[in-house]
């Protein structure tokens, strides 16, 4: 069983609880049989520094790249143990929310598939016994590749030019939502909402120029232009399978120390997996695993301060 991911109640970020939480996943078997998997060798005890040093051995994306650009390399025999071990791992964490009732619902973009099953998992939710005060889809403004574009007319959404108007779109579709009816935009972000301020999508500012808006920059970007979370507010992050980790630990650093919100992430359901899923190579979970020991690491530091 894997371990949970770090705690964030409303109220504040209890160090100890998270501290707790982080050691226990560094120095977790599956941990140490990953990285043994590949010539390495997790240390006794918090061993938080010396994987993350080793874990530079699953990056595949030079760095950079976007996900669909990651290297693809086999593993021939040993692949099959190496991707259970990775599920043991935990990079997907819960698909169900375990209240019924959040201030605020934030749902991340992506990919243009990935974007429409985020948000079609989210209005599923939404129908059925979960409430929410508002909701916003978050974006940047990377442009959509050839691919995307493909598949947004395959679909019938037309012609979309960012990865934020592919959450416009998704939005519209699945909340049957007319044309957003207020726009802001400031410099290299915007911002749209629907009648009664209840749902938003936002392109985000990067912090990081020239490269595009991260997971980071977007969360940032919605505590400042359109809800600033209080520590009453509970928030629910919707993602999905194997990204919930790193962008829960990223979301409780950015968003539940800075505000003491309450932050709960959760990944996209078996329905929505299987309609707007794919399968990922076995580097990709690994670049993922990357990911989420990154995070972890800056939470475990952010919470030492």
């Amino acid at each position: 069983m894997s371990e949970p991911l770090p705690p964030c109640e409303p109220g504040g970020v209890d160090p100890a609880a998270v501290t707790a939480s982080i050691e226990a996943w560094f120095s977790s078997a599956a941990m140490r049989d990953l990285v043994g998997q590949f010539g390495g060798e997790v240390p006794g005890g918090p061993a938080l520094d010396e994987v993350a040093a080793f874990c530079a051995v699953w990056d595949f994306r030079g760095g950079t790249k976007e996900r669909f650009d990651t290297a693809r390399v086999g593993y021939g025999e040993a692949d099959e143990r190496i991707r259970a071990l990775i599920h043991a791992l935990g990079l997907g964490g819960r698909t169900r929310p375990a209240h019924d009732r959040y201030d605020h619902v934030v749902i991340l973009g992506g990919g243009i598939r990935v974007t429409l099953g985020r948000v079609d998992f989210t209005a599923r939710l939404l129908g059925g016994d979960v409430r929410t005060g508002t909701v916003a889809g978050l974006g940047s403004l990377r442009h959509r590749d050839d691919r995307e574009h493909r598949e947004g007319i395959r679909l019938g959404l037309g012609t979309l030019d960012t990865e934020a108007d592919m959450m416009t779109a998704a939005l519209r579709r699945f909340l049957d939502l007319p044309a957003p009816t207020t726009t802001r935009s400031g410099d290299g972000w915007w911002h749209q909402a629907w009648p009664h301020d209840r749902v938003h999508v936002l392109a985000a500012a990067s912090t990081r120029l020239p490269l595009r808006a991260s997971t980071a920059c977007t969360l940032l970007g919605w505590a400042e232009h359109i809800h600033t979370p209080t520590e009453r507010d509970r928030v629910l992050v919707v993602t999905n399978d194997p990204y919930v980790r790193h962008q829960h630990c990223d979301a409780v650093r950015l968003l539940g120390r800075t505000y003491g919100c309450g932050i709960e992430t959760i990944g996209m359901d078996d329905l929505a997996t299987a309609e707007w899923g794919r399968p990922l190579a076995t580097t990709e979970l690994l670049q993922e695993v990357r990911s989420s020991i990154l995070a972890m690491q800056a939470l475990h530091r952010s919470v030492q301060k």
